[in-house]
């Protein structure tokens, strides 16, 4: 992992005690945000808890790439000026009224979704979640949710590894495990394919490889072709050099059980060329939104299914996070800003050669 813009700082044993700290940072999307050029930096008073709520120091602040459909206004403008970004880890530093399950410094990531999605399939009314219209993010120093809206943090990670979770991970924990009673989770013996490098990609690639399963990745760049090698994929196609790589993944496996098409509409035509029989594609891509006609007489054939991947619930949450500590699974960071630089860590979030969770520290 790469530390870019990141440096120790030095302590002093023999430093007094610092005076109360009253202000904060935080980076606030403006109403009509279009660019970063629409994105600032202001200094605040700390906020306070209210009855249900919780301050969190927040630590550390990944970047997927919904913050950068937000950002460039791909889900209608924000009408109301809002702190972005939805996955955050931190400690919690103070409780409002009523709240019992959770104690001062408390290792907590936020919750993605709505608080209302405790289990199962996806529930009505779901928002574009944290960062989003209406919705304050957690690109700030401090962060007043509700005490539903945080989970417990991975015992075995860093602040900066746990900050990925809550939307990248949780997405390729349900497209592998499913959220509904007929999904069968992937297990070992079983065939997936992983359709780029991105962080749902990546983390489907560790998730599966750590229940014994045969994954392969694609992906544009040789050198991110031999990333994927290493951290455990049996198979790799370049989708570029090789036009029909869905059929070529399907001679090579018979056809996967389950493909997590994390790309978007332009890959569905070969998701369904390389998917096995009674297999199934778990689609959440909105990389590529350009549609492609469906090979329905495959599909048909294969008795396949095609089934929409949002996020998680609460429950599915858990059951990650309880999963990264049994196998000590580490999201692959691709490098860390400091706050100041946010500009720069969106910057990054948006390159090609990007291989591995941009984040953002904060304390």
């Amino acid at each position: 992992m790469k530390n870019k813009n990141l440096s120790m700082m030095n302590t002093n044993s023999n430093a007094v005690s610092e005076p109360q700290i009253t202000m904060m940072r935080r980076w606030v999307l403006k109403a009509g945000a279009t660019s970063l050029d629409d994105l600032i930096m202001e200094t605040v008073p700390i906020p306070q808890p209210k009855i249900g709520q919780v301050r969190v120091r927040i630590k550390a602040a990944s970047i997927n790439y919904r913050d950068q459909i937000v950002l460039a206004g791909m889900y209608g403008p924000v009408t109301t000026n809002i702190i972005p970004l939805s996955d955050g880890s931190g400690e919690i530093d103070a409780l409002g009224e009523g709240v019992t399950q959770w104690r001062v410094g408390d290792k907590v990531t936020t919750v993605y979704a709505a608080e209302e999605w405790i289990d199962g399939p996806p529930i009505p009314g779901l928002t574009f979640g944290l960062g989003a219209e209406g919705m304050d993010g957690v690109l700030a120093e401090y962060a007043i949710l509700s005490a539903k809206r945080v989970t417990a943090a991975p015992s075995n990670l860093s602040f900066i590894e746990a900050s990925t979770l809550p939307c990248a991970g949780l997405t390729a924990w349900t497209a592998l495990h499913g959220d509904r009673p007929y999904v069968k989770p992937i297990k070992k013996g079983d065939k997936v394919l992983v359709l780029g490098t991105g962080g749902v990609s990546l983390f489907a690639l560790l998730l599966a490889r750590a229940v014994g399963a045969e994954v392969v990745g694609t992906s544009s760049h040789d050198e991110k072709l031999q990333k994927m090698k290493a951290l455990g994929a049996a198979n790799v196609v370049n989708y570029v050099e090789v036009d029909n790589w869905g059929e070529v993944v399907f001679n090579q496996t018979g056809g996967v059980d389950r493909v997590i098409n994390a790309v978007g509409g332009s890959a569905i035509d070969q998701s369904v060329a390389a998917v096995g029989y009674g297999g199934e594609i778990a689609t959440m891509g909105l990389f590529d939104l350009e549609g492609k006609p469906l090979n329905y007489i495959s599909l048909m054939m294969k008795g396949a299914s095609i089934r929409g991947t949002a996020v998680g619930s609460l429950a599915a949450h858990k059951d990650l996070v309880k999963f990264i500590e049994t196998n000590n699974i580490k999201p692959p960071i691709d490098n860390v800003y400091r706050i100041e630089n946010a500009k720069e860590a969106y910057q990054a979030a948006a390159s090609r050669n990007l291989f591995g969770k941009i984040v953002i520290h904060l304390a």
